[in-house]
């Protein structure tokens, strides 16, 4: 059974009326910041091994003195002012991250570049090319953001595709919602996210496993037995 398409115009947990790109702007650097530490290095003069003997002796070679090979202005001494790594951080209040996220969303559904998928079956594909051809019916190219639930099959086939993000509901970001062309939700991801945006927690995969209840009397009785006998 092919997959089917239906375009979302409205999603109710998306409370911004306007789309505020003020607020995506400060939360996109503020993302893109976080995600790129600076890594860079140089020694010091202090950090530089090296032998303390004298590049030449003090005096009758004609040339200026010199100190120690690990100096700043001679070569392979340390760095004066070069870089460290450290982490940057942009302060961003709570408020203004959560409209940036709403106003992302909102973007997308004005643009009519959400859309669900119809029925279960998508998310159990597990080779690239029924994924592809799935993804191709919804008439959307590019790069694009495919929302699926946390341990969903189809999350192997799509990772091979160029283009294609693929995120789980509680992961939506400002960063990925604004490089991306289109969003493509599926029914049981759309409600997770609606969930998510909510402010309620998306129980985890092991928490959805259904607890297995005692097939008789007897075995309930087994399984209390040794609170009785302490009894």
């Amino acid at each position: 059974m092919a997959v089917t398409y239906e375009t979302l115009t409205e999603i109710p947990e998306v409370v911004v009326d306007k789309v505020n790109y003020g607020h995506i702007s400060a939360a996109y650097r503020r993302q893109r910041v976080h995600a790129h530490p600076r890594m860079a290095k140089t020694k010091k003069k202090a950090e530089v091994r090296t032998s303390k003997a004298k590049w030449f002796r003090q005096k009758g070679t004609g040339r200026a003195r010199q100190g120690a090979r690990n100096n700043p202005h001679l070569r392979g001494g340390g760095v004066v002012f070069g870089p460290i790594p450290g982490q940057r951080t942009v302060g961003l209040n709570k408020r203004v991250r959560r409209s940036a996220l709403l106003s992302a969303l909102r973007y997308h559904l004005e643009n009519e570049s959400v859309k669900i998928i119809k029925g279960g079956e998508f998310e159990g594909y597990v080779k690239t090319r029924d994924a592809y051809a799935a993804l191709l019916d919804s008439g959307f190219s590019g790069s694009g953001l495919v929302v699926i639930p946390r341990g969903a099959p189809v999350t192997r086939a799509l990772r091979n595709i160029a283009g294609i993000n693929v995120l789980s509901p509680d992961r939506l970001n400002v960063g990925d919602l604004v490089d991306a062309h289109f969003i493509i939700f599926t029914e049981r991801a759309l409600a997770d996210a609606r969930q998510h945006l909510a402010g309620a927690a998306i129980p985890a995969e092991s928490e959805l496993t259904p607890v297995t209840e005692p097939d008789s009397d007897e075995d309930a009785a087994t399984e209390v037995g040794g609170v009785d006998d302490e009894l």
